[in-house]
C-alpha cells in the first residue's frame, strides 16, 4: 500500500539533516546567529547611539544657552554698576556744602550778620535734669505753672 493510506497524510521528501562535525574536548560551542537576531542587535545599538548622541547635543545646547544668559546678566550688572556710580557722583555733588550755599543764595537766603552758639548749662543738661525731675525738688512756682500748662499738652504717643 501507499504511504498515504498508512498515516493519512501525503508523504513528503525527507529533510536534510544538519551536518555534524567533531569538536575538540573543552572547546566552546559554535554559535550560530540568526540574521534576524543580528539585525535586531544592530538596530538596538544604533538606537542606543542615537539616544546618547541626542542627550549629548541637548546637554551641550543647554550649557551654551546658560553661558549666553550668564554673559547677558554680567553685561546688565556692569551697566547697572555704571549707573549706580553715576548716581553716587550726583548725590555727592548735590550734598556739597558750596552747592547748598549757592542754592540757598539763589533762593534768596542771606547769611546772618552774627552767629550765636548756645551751650547748655548744668541745670538744663539732660543728665542733670533727669536726676532733678522729681516733684519734691521742683519749686512751688514751677508746680503751679505745670498745672496750667498740662491741660494744653496733646496726648502722649
Amino acid at each position: 500500500m501507499n504511504a498515504l493510506h498508512r498515516t493519512g497524510r501525503p508523504q513528503t521528501a525527507p529533510r536534510p539533516r544538519a551536518s555534524l562535525r567533531a569538536v575538540a574536548p573543552g572547546a566552546p560551542p559554535a554559535r550560530r546567529t540568526e540574521p534576524a537576531l543580528r539585525h535586531a542587535s544592530l538596530l538596538a545599538g544604533a538606537l542606543l547611539f542615537t539616544v546618547v548622541l541626542g542627550g549629548n547635543v541637548s546637554v551641550h545646547a543647554s550649557t551654551t544657552q546658560g553661558q549666553f544668559d550668564l554673559e547677558r546678566l554680567r553685561a546688565s550688572a556692569r551697566q547697572r554698576e555704571a549707573v549706580y556710580q553715576q548716581l553716587r557722583l550726583e548725590v555727592a555733588e548735590l550734598q556739597a556744602p558750596d552747592r547748598i550755599a549757592a542754592e540757598a543764595r539763589r533762593l534768596g537766603m542771606v547769611e546772618p550778620a552774627k552767629v550765636t552758639y548756645l551751650t547748655p548749662t548744668a541745670s538744663t543738661s539732660s543728665a542733670d535734669g533727669a536726676q532733678r525731675s522729681s516733684a519734691a525738688e521742683l519749686p512751688a512756682e514751677s508746680a503751679q505753672s505745670w498745672g496750667q500748662v498740662k491741660p494744653h499738652l496733646g496726648p502722649r504717643r
